[in-house]
């Protein structure tokens, strides 16, 4: 990244607490190493927060996972119910109930994914960073963040709890960070993942929140930041070659 004067950062790009990575963290700008920390935050996400002066900044994350548990949940699922920045579930029930409302639960949510995954285009050209839940609907495409919140949108707006996750997905081609919706049904958190891209059995648990407004990678304040390159990669010693998603499965993130 590019730096012009003092900018304050907060990356969320380390596994959830609950992975009990190994981790290898080094933040330099022109070479001068620059302190970091890290910060507790909602559901396990650990932020990576530092401030780096003007000059050329690189970031460099290596972490291995181990001791897999399932994390502390206590959010309360209702708030998963509210509207939020990219999610406007309130406008669209009569849409829900008239397309989805003769089905339930595990049955609504299966009809929900399958029609954004039939009638979507997956498509970076068709993203734009301030597309909500809606603008997606009526464009009929865009990326994993556009098919997440459109999922979350359709299981909020049918009264089920629906949160955005960014994860790392081993067997997405090629490597990049991830989102994907998890749905609060029959007492738990369970993934959907319109896009189909990676299988859903291996993601790995970034950072849980209302949209992407509260998960997104990078946050900065104090002056602009250009990216010049990033590269994502991820392994899974566990995935077979050339494996997809079973829609028909079920899985929750660890």
């Amino acid at each position: 990244m590019s730096l012009v004067g003092d900018t304050d950062f907060v990356l969320l790009a380390l596994p959830a607490e609950a992975y009990a990575s190994a981790d290898q963290i080094s933040i330099a700008v022109d070479g001068a190493p620059v302190d970091w920390r890290i910060l507790a935050g909602a559901h396990d996400t650990r932020q990576l927060v530092f401030t780096a002066p003007t000059g050329t900044l690189d970031v460099d994350i290596q972490t291995s996972l181990s001791n897999l548990r399932r994390p502390i949940d206590d959010a309360d699922p209702a708030r998963y119910l509210e509207d939020s920045r990219y999610i406007e579930a309130s406008a669209l029930r009569g849409f829900v109930d008239e397309r989805f409302g003769r089905a339930s639960g595990f049955e609504q949510l299966d009809a929900m994914r399958n029609w954004i995954a039939r009638g979507f285009t997956y498509s970076p050209a068709m993203s734009a960073i301030d597309d909500s839940a809606v603008t997606t609907l009526q464009k009929r495409g865009g990326m994993c963040r556009d098919y997440a919140h459109v999922m979350i949108a359709l299981a909020r707006a049918a009264g089920m709890p629906a949160r955005y996750v960014g994860v790392y997905a081993p067997g997405l081609n090629p490597p990049d960070f991830h989102a994907v919706a998890e749905v609060f049904v029959d007492g738990d958190w369970w993934v959907f993942d319109p896009t189909g891209l990676a299988p859903r059995g291996s993601l790995i648990r970034i950072a849980t929140g209302a949209d992407a407004l509260e998960t997104a990678w990078a946050t900065t304040a104090g002056n602009p930041v250009v990216l010049t390159r990033l590269t994502v990669e991820t392994t899974d010693d566990s995935i077979i070659e050339g494996a997809v998603d079973d829609p028909t499965m079920r899985y929750r993130i660890l």
